[in-house]
């Protein structure tokens, strides 16, 4: 029995999940705020690096405009679950965190980018605390080049679950904003004091960003 559950968890709830997101999506009115630049971007066939907090995961895909991205998803069984859910949308995905597997996470997010894929990563998963930025992104733009595209999204009904990232689920027909803030580069001579600086402004202008969605539909 515990074998069937467990191919079922893998094989069928990714599946199902994707329909559930297909389905919130088709039916929520979407707001995009400040994505001017950000499309703009895109469009050009430039690169960045989105981040978001792992709680507004779930309506992610449809805050990316671009033509390929690569997500970092951890080591974990729900890591797996992640990882086949967002293939479902085109989405590759790499296994790593800053907990199991980081080394080797960095290395499939930079092969994605020398393939010419965007990335996404979140700043505080895959275990938090909640939105508090980790290192992890400010390390991949250092290296990179790239700009960090920090998004954040909220919807006018859902529900908000009691795990540790106060993960939501926006209800069928409600209403959605995604909201977009300035790219956030690092300097590749950067040394420890602007790599902090660069991870705080990070986690402050996703917290920003997220009270304001938090509050759009106050």
């Amino acid at each position: 029995m515990k074998k069937l559950l467990d191919y079922l968890a893998i094989h069928a709830a990714p599946r199902l999940a994707y329909w559930i997101i297909r389905f919130i999506s088709i039916t929520m009115r979407k707001t995009y705020v400040n994505f001017e630049a950000y499309r703009a971007m895109l469009e050009r066939g430039e690169k960045i690096i989105l981040a978001f907090w792992h709680g507004r995961l779930l309506m992610m895909p449809y805050s990316y405009p671009g033509k390929g991205i690569t997500i970092l998803v951890s080591q974990s069984k729900d890591g797996e679950l992640i990882s086949r859910t967002v293939k479902n949308f085109g989405i590759e995905s790499v296994r790593g965190s800053s907990t199991r597997g980081w080394i080797s996470g960095v290395k499939g997010l930079l092969r994605s980018v020398q393939a010419g894929r965007d990335v996404a990563i979140t700043p505080d998963g895959p275990k938090g605390p909640k939105e508090k930025a980790q290192m992890g992104a400010v390390q991949i733009a250092r290296t990179t080049g790239l700009p960090i595209i920090p998004v954040s999204f909220n919807a006018s009904k859902k529900k908000t679950f009691r795990s540790w990232d106060s993960f939501i689920l926006p209800y069928p027909f409600s209403k959605g904003v995604f909201i977009c803030g300035e790219p956030i580069l690092v300097d590749a001579k950067s040394g420890p004091e602007e790599m902090e600086a660069s991870r705080v402004k990070l986690e402050e202008t996703l917290n920003k960003l997220t009270r304001e969605a938090d509050g759009y539909f106050a």
